[in-house]
């Protein structure tokens, strides 16, 4: 137990140095680019920290590999992995450690991205274009069961429609229009009120007019919810709460949600690639300092974690433009990574 624990400190340790260094390197640099265009100490304050929220985010898989690296290879450097082993360890249980402290970070980061934890990114952009987190959406159009949707404008923040009209079809015909000039988010679903409800009439498919009447109130966009039509029109930064919502009513109106999935797989599944990168990286680790030349090492692992961490987000880029299907991409990386693992832990006896 007490190798269990100092091999997991040893290891957060560095995890915790690679990701704040990155992370801060990447955040100064972008701090000292805007500098300038952000007005009181406050404001640059919110920014730094925004900001480097944000960069974590993106940067914490890339360094959960990078702190493991340097954590094995301090331990070679140190003979500490030849004495465990020589106390009757072997790495099966030695990489336990490891795979423990990706599980605390990866679960900890999961649960931050239910949060406004994932909006950082637009929390600092919002600053530096001095407006409110979620700024208004002006002339937006959208689908909903049978009806199309036209908005002059949405309220993000305050959860309100203006001067909505909706389109409500009958198989091939518009059998209503529906127009409001005001609608409230409440409950997982909007309130209309003051609607003027129009149904046509029609003789032989020909429309020959229509008739008017005037509704109070009327729930209206069931599942609508403000954060994930912005995200919907928009494309931009999610929560994964939000990001499930969207994937759900995408599901509910047969609209494609590739880029969804794809904005999901990156918070959720890619990852996973980094357990299975260490774990190949230590069943191939010398077991003396001798047999180990440390430059070349921190070469090849770092270059190899690049690569993969590289193809990972290329493939997620493919996925968002639609160029390939998103169920095909980062899943399928992970499971030929996840494939290459278990061959090299389970079928080779020397581990």
């Amino acid at each position: 137990m007490k190798a269990f624990f100092y091999l997991a400190r040893q290891y957060f340790k560095s995890f915790l140095i690679v990701a704040f260094g990155l992370t801060f390197a990447a955040t100064l640099i972008d701090f000292i680019q805007y500098f300038g265009d952000i007005e009181g100490t406050n404001r640059r304050i919110l920014y730094f920290y925004y900001t480097f929220c944000d960069f974590f985010l993106f940067i914490y898989p890339i360094a959960l590999v990078f702190g493991a690296i340097i954590a094995f290879s301090n331990l070679v450097w140190r003979n500490h992995l030849l004495a465990l082993m020589s106390f009757g360890y072997d790495k099966k249980k030695l990489i336990k450690p490891y795979i423990a402290v990706f599980l605390l970070v990866y679960f900890t980061v999961i649960a931050l991205n239910f949060t406004k934890f994932a909006y950082s990114g637009d929390s600092a952009r919002a600053i530096l274009d001095k407006r409110e987190l979620f700024k208004s959406l002006n002339k937006i159009f959208f689908k909903y069961n049978n009806s199309f949707v036209f908005a002059e404008k949405m309220d993000v923040a305050k959860k309100e429609f203006d001067n909505v009209t909706l389109y409500i079809k009958d198989k091939n015909h518009l059998k209503q229009i529906l127009h409001f000039k005001k609608a409230n988010f409440k409950n997982g679903k909007w309130i209309a009120t003051n609607i003027k409800k129009r149904t046509l009439e029609y003789n032989n498919s020909v429309p020959v007019g229509y008739k008017t009447e005037y509704i109070n109130k009327e729930e209206i966009l069931r599942g609508y919810y403000p954060k994930v039509v912005r995200l919907l029109y928009e494309g931009k930064r999610m929560s994964i709460d939000d990001g499930i919502k969207a994937l759900i009513l995408l599901k509910q109106q047969n609209i494609d949600s590739s880029k969804v999935k794809a904005s999901l797989y990156t918070k959720i599944i890619m990852p996973l690639f980094a357990p299975f990168l260490m774990m190949i990286i230590f069943a191939y680790l010398p077991l003396h300092k001798r047999f180990l030349s440390r430059a070349v090492y921190l070469l090849l692992t770092m270059g190899l974690t690049l690569i993969v961490w590289t193809i990972l987000y290329s493939v997620n880029m493919l996925s968002v433009n639609g160029v390939i299907n998103p169920d095909f991409g980062q899943p399928l990386i992970i499971i030929l990574l996840f494939a290459a693992t278990a061959y090299i832990w389970v079928c080779k006896k020397n581990i």
